[in-house]
């Protein structure tokens, strides 16, 4: 499942619902800071900023295979991506799922290059490179793409459609 597939929308108070092709297009035009949370095998939440990228509908990041998240991730998938845009808050919950494909790695090392001038190399199923991601030392970086289950938003202007959820 990607964010381009239709989800089923819900109006979460008496404000008209967003629609999800406007949400969609607001959020791959946004430049935010991400922030993940995973989840340690005793429950506790581990929530970090990350660099993420929209790549063929899908929120993706990268990360050290060394790293807690990347640790975490392959015990637990279940994940939870908060930001917000110049007119909503929203959190995605879903599943993050390893990108080994090179064709996908490099369409989400495009992403990356055009997003925030880092251009990592697509390799063996991971990010190489000579220069390291500005947040995540040096490489190698495992890839994710994170496959919604819910997507909440939020108004955080005046000009915001309503509080609504996407399930998908």
């Amino acid at each position: 499942m990607t964010m381009t597939s239709v989800p089923t929308t819900y109006a979460l108070t008496d404000q008209p619902a967003w629609n999800w092709v406007e949400a969609l297009t607001e959020f791959t035009a946004a430049t935010p800071t991400y922030w993940l949370t995973a989840t340690h095998p005793d429950g506790r939440p581990h929530t970090r900023p990350i660099l993420a990228v929209w790549s063929d509908g899908n929120l993706c990041f990268a990360c050290s295979p060394q790293s807690a998240k990347h640790r975490l991730l392959t015990a637990d998938p279940r994940v939870a991506l908060g930001f917000t845009t110049h007119n909503h808050d929203a959190v995605v919950e879903g599943t993050a799922e390893r990108i080994v494909d090179h064709d996908a790695l490099t369409s989400v090392a495009t992403a990356y290059a055009e997003r925030y001038g880092w251009a990592p190399v697509p390799g063996s199923g991971e990010f190489t490179g000579p220069e390291g991601a500005p947040t995540a030392g040096p490489p190698p970086y495992r890839v994710f793409a994170v496959h919604p289950s819910v997507v909440y938003t939020f108004p955080a202007s005046e000009t915001a459609a309503g509080a609504t959820r996407f399930t998908f």
